[in-house]
């Protein structure tokens, strides 16, 4: 094993540290940063490795210690392909819970949609910024390597673009949960008019009738209707009323 600069060594050990490639006197460092489990509590894994001129190492955050790959850079591509498909398959199992999230939003409007939204919207915004960063440390790696004689460039060009498909996935993901968003924010706008039409509409037919209520609730002499059949003639008066005036409200609602 090489010598590795102490600070170095801390950056390899960082769970957090983002995407990098540096290249120093005696070796190259890679950290590619990849999520994990899209979909289902997503996490984000640094994976970080030393290149010398014969020797790739990975550095095992569980064991902390370092892996050497005894096929070298072809032992790398190996290992970075299988984790960008296993990211591909979680991409798409996130489409598949956002078309199953679609349908039933197009069938009923639920207040369960935003629980949903906001974890999906959560992980694939996170996950975007990190693929994005991702593609291009691998990119820049592929252009400093690429004059190697032993360098697998067709691999690492396959590696680049499934991990680019994988980005405009991602991104395509997000945009349709936005699209989702909207689309919810004007079915609840909708609803919301609805009510308040309603509501309008019953306000309109009931105030007058208290007004009538409260007329002839006052406790003064020479009111109408003070015969014995008096309360029957006021009752009528009120759903006649409430009657035209409810006619004439619909009929201006629908005349506009």
């Amino acid at each position: 094993m090489i010598d590795i600069h102490e600070l170095h060594l801390k950056d390899l050990q960082n769970p957090l540290h983002p995407s990098a490639f540096e290249e120093y006197n005696d070796y190259r460092i890679l950290i590619l940063r990849l999520p994990e489990q899209l979909g289902k509590k997503a996490k984000i894994h640094s994976y970080g490795f030393i290149l010398s001129e014969e020797n790739v190492y990975y550095y095992d955050k569980t064991k902390e210690d370092f892996t050497q790959f005894s096929d070298g850079i072809n032992a790398l591509y190996l290992f970075l392909d299988k984790k960008v498909n296993v990211l591909m398959d979680d991409i798409e199992t996130v489409q598949e819970k956002i078309a199953a999230i679609e349908s039933s939003l197009y069938k009923k409007l639920t207040s369960a949609f935003m629980d949903h939204w906001h974890d999906l919207k959560k992980e694939l915004s996170r996950s975007e910024r990190v693929i994005r960063k991702t593609v291009d440390v691998l990119k820049l790696f592929i252009a400093k390597s690429n004059a190697a004689e032993a360098f697998p460039v067709n691999e690492f060009n396959d590696l680049f673009e499934h991990l680019e498909r994988t980005l405009r996935s991602n991104v395509a993901a997000n945009d349709q949960l936005d699209n989702l968003y909207r689309y919810y924010s004007l079915r609840s706008t909708d609803r919301m008019n609805r009510s308040i039409y309603l509501l309008t509409i019953i306000s309109v037919i009931f105030l007058p009738l208290n007004l009538v209520v409260g007329f002839f609730g006052m406790n003064t002499g020479g009111l109408p209707f003070q015969h014995a059949m008096g309360t029957m003639d006021a009752f009528i008066s009120m759903i006649v009323f409430a009657t035209l005036l409810t006619v004439g409200v619909l009929w201006k609602i629908k005349k506009e």
